[in-house]
């Protein structure tokens, strides 16, 4: 039976989940990094039930767990990372299938156990690469293989009602989705396919001959770690970023395939866009202190006066600076200019100076005055 913890000891608990194929940053997680946060897109796309929320309360079942890397897949702040392959290990792969094909052959191809198990003639024929599930695909890793010279990146899987990954389609979808956007803004003429394969009715071969994941030099195996809590406040008093990689190596992809965006915009799940209403803000920066990839932070500008700085191109679109406002001031959304994107631009929103000042002593001077008023009133 599931058994409902807490999100502090859930999180610990996630960290047992690394022996099957996954790595959790728990100081990365918008719900550990403040408890208002929104986010639960690990439990809505887990294949297994090994995640879930309930009544606001994160559920684990590691015993559950399959190590797909769905999960690793939607998370915006990558608190989880898959490595069963990791992402090292699945590129190095694919790169090896691309080797030798030239223009229009240059093709990758990738399938579920399912369709191994129900074409395995179909997946050895076309050199596909075995994965759990196919929602273990990602846009950096299909963008990064776009930039190495693949025309096409072809994801095979079989009869999806009744698999136990399911749930998996979803994910599959949403990353399909995304790479249809990105390759119209940019203008590109590569293919990201999702199909499924006919079942064929001598399924004994297995997946004999198909190309397996290895580990490239230097990486050594995922060892189990002790819990790590999210750092402490750092000297700006915020606390520590973390970028994604994988955010890093699209931009990377797409700066190497050339050329300037199609379009003026982009609405995709990966990056947003943040506004906040000046009317409404309180000058507070609790968004810069709590955003998880440093995308808001706060800067000081002439004569000591500063605010917020938006860099949208490290924005994951996690809410979390959203969720946290105390006065319902910020909006994140996911469409989001691409010159902004392509460029690397900063927006920044100048505040006034707060009525009140953060520091060791805030509590003590908040308390000054009322343990004056009390002293004031037993004088008499």
């Amino acid at each position: 039976m599931d058994e409902v913890v807490t999100v502090d000891v859930a999180m610990g608990r996630l960290e047992r989940l690394e022996g099957f194929g996954l790595a959790v940053h728990p100081e990365r997680c918008a719900r550990v990094r403040h408890r208002h946060a929104s986010c639960a897109q690990c439990a809505v796309a887990c294949t297994s039930g090994a995640l879930a929320f309930r009544d606001g309360v994160l559920v684990v079942n590691e015993a559950l767990c399959v190590g797909c890397g769905t999960c690793a897949t939607v998370c915006p702040t990558c608190a989880i990372e898959a490595r069963h392959p990791a992402d090292a290990q699945l590129l190095a792969a694919a790169r090896h299938a691309l080797d030798g094909m030239v223009d229009e052959s240059a093709m990758v191809t990738f399938a579920c156990h399912r369709a191994i198990a129900e074409a395995p003639g179909a997946c050895a024929a076309a050199g596909a690469i075995e994965l759990v599930c196919l929602s273990r695909m990602e846009e950096s890793l299909v963008m990064s293989l776009f930039a190495d010279g693949a025309q096409r990146v072809r994801l095979l899987h079989g009869e999806c009602a009744g698999c136990p990954r399911e749930n998996g389609f979803a994910s599959i979808e949403l990353v399909r989705q995304t790479m249809e956007k990105l390759i119209e803004a940019w203008g590109l003429t590569c293919v990201y396919d999702v199909e499924q394969v006919a079942a064929e009715q001598d399924s004994a071969a297995g997946c004999a001959g198909l190309p397996q994941v290895v580990a490239v030099d230097g990486e050594q195996p995922l060892r189990a770690r002790p819990a790590v809590r999210p750092a402490h406040v750092q000297a700006d008093g915020t606390l520590p970023h973390f970028v994604p990689l994988r955010r890093h190596a699209l931009l990377d992809a797409l700066a190497d395939l050339g050329g300037k965006p199609a379009t003026v915009e982009l609405d995709t799940r990966l990056w947003g866009h943040i506004t906040i209403d000046m009317g409404k803000c309180r000058s507070c920066k609790m968004c810069a202190v709590f955003c998880p990839t440093g995308a808001l932070q706060k800067y000081v500008g002439e004569g000591g006066h500063g605010g917020v700085e938006h860099y949208p191109a490290e924005c994951v679109h996690c809410g979390l600076c959203q969720d946290i406002c105390p006065a319902g001031a910020i909006v994140s959304s996911t469409c989001v200019p691409t010159d902004v994107l392509a460029g690397g631009k900063t927006e920044r929103y100048p505040m006034p100076d707060p009525a009140w000042t953060t520091g060791p002593d805030q509590i003590l001077r908040k308390m000054t005055p009322q343990i004056h008023s009390r002293e004031v009133q037993h004088s008499y």
